[in-house]
């Protein structure tokens, strides 16, 4: 589980991009299109990083944040977007994201959030005592 991330972009072009670049950067990366088939692999699986589109059509990425939280407050969460101008940053971190980048994005800022991100599970796993 140490290097698993989930992808979650209604856009095929986007997801299929994010899945190659993320696995040639070592990650074992699960990408899907909506929220509904992201909350089916939570249902059995964990990722310490979750990468979300914020736009997409049946549930967008601050509501799909939203519903983790309401479960897991360890998941590393980074909103994924090209329309800075829609969401507000202070909404995006009280939705519960940890993180926010723009595209287009350059890969040394994707990996260093991901980094980061690995990091913060790891450490609100130890101090909630509770496994990775």
């Amino acid at each position: 589980m140490e290097n698993k991330i989930l992808v979650v972009d209604d856009e095929d072009y986007h997801r299929e991009l994010m899945h190659k670049l993320l696995s040639k950067l070592g990650y074992d990366v699960e990408a899907v299109e909506s929220a509904e088939d992201a909350f089916s692999l939570l249902e059995t699986n964990r990722y310490p990083v979750i990468i979300t589109d914020l736009i997409m059509l049946e549930m967008d990425g601050v509501e799909f944040c939203r519903k983790i939280r309401e479960t897991d407050d360890k998941t590393f969460v980074i909103a994924l977007t090209g329309h800075t101008d829609l969401y507000d940053i202070d909404k995006l971190k009280e939705a519960g994201f940890d993180n926010h980048l723009t595209k287009p994005f350059k890969i040394e800022v994707i990996k260093q959030a991901i980094q980061d991100g690995f990091d913060e599970f790891r450490k609100r796993a130890e101090r909630q005592g509770g496994s990775l």
